[in-house]
């Protein structure tokens, strides 16, 4: 009786505390992503949006009878500017940075309920976590900067040709079999093992949201920019991505599964491939 005592408060501590955290940042980041594909600014539908988003066109067809119904001309969630100003930048990087915390941060709800159950505190281990993926925020903005500027972005912040995209794809499917991501995956299941949430401007031990944050970054980041082929602003695909990212990170067979990702992407490659012959 005296041992379930504790227990039940770091449960109460989790589900108020770094739970509630978690799942702000999270909501936060799908309801920029929804919005901005909703405020967007460019000729077409959002069937043109990426593939699987013929549904979303769909819905608002039948919803307001109008398949640009939703678009408007705030766009102030992402720019369809080929050349860009400082504003530009800022909207990419938040359309990032809404990405992040949309398809990352759900991985790491089973680390930090673990962590809890050990009284810690994670909200250092968060920021780090977070910090890292940040970084890789300022990486996309470049990438689709030059994307765009070079006209193969399209206004809905899709890969125009559909053989540009089956390389992308291709090149992911290869780093799901490489031995560097199952590497990657063996590494963050030993940090996972010992986390101590060190924050990232301290003394970082192994266990730090910080490296496991570069970590998480060395596993994912292909399957991060595959969204280039996708679309940036694709729902569809953010979800789907999120669930393998989220099922890379609990499941007991992962390089099993990157495999199986890998294997998918190279069919999904294939027929972008025949699209573009």
């Amino acid at each position: 009786m005296t041992t379930a005592l504790p227990i039940e408060r770091v449960n109460g501590s989790f589900v108020s505390g770094a739970n509630f955290i978690l799942l702000c940042l999270v909501a936060v980041g799908w309801s920029y992503s929804v919005l901005q594909l909703l405020s967007l600014d460019a000729a077409g539908s959002l069937a043109e949006a990426g593939p699987g988003m013929q549904i979303f066109a769909a819905f608002q067809y039948y919803l307001l009878q109008d398949p640009f119904g939703f678009e408007t001309s705030a766009y102030f969630c992402a720019t369809t500017e080929t050349t860009w100003g400082i504003l530009d930048f800022i909207k990419s990087f938040a359309m990032w940075a809404a990405m992040v915390m949309a398809m990352m941060l759900p991985t790491l709800f089973p680390l930090i309920r673990d962590l809890r159950a050990r009284n810690q505190n994670t909200a250092p281990f968060i920021l780090g976590y977070l910090a890292v993926w940040l970084m890789f925020c300022v990486m996309g903005v470049g990438v689709q900067w030059v994307l765009r500027l070079l006209e193969v972005l399209n206004g809905h912040m899709v890969i125009a040709d559909p053989m540009i995209s089956a390389v992308v794809l291709c090149l992911a499917g290869a780093y799901q079999f490489s031995a560097y991501k199952s590497n990657g995956l063996k590494e963050r299941n030993k940090i996972e093992g010992g986390a101590s949430e060190k924050p990232c401007c301290q003394d970082v031990q192994r266990g730090s949201g910080t490296i496991y944050g570069f970590a998480c970054l060395r596993c994912c980041w292909p399957l991060m920019l595959s969204m280039f082929a996708f679309g940036l602003m694709n729902i569809l695909a953010m979800g789907v991505l999120t669930v393998i990212m989220f099922m890379e990170t609990t499941s007991f067979s992962r390089i099993k599964l990157a495999k199986i990702w890998g294997g998918v992407a190279f069919a999904l490659s294939a027929l972008f491939y025949v699209q573009s012959v």
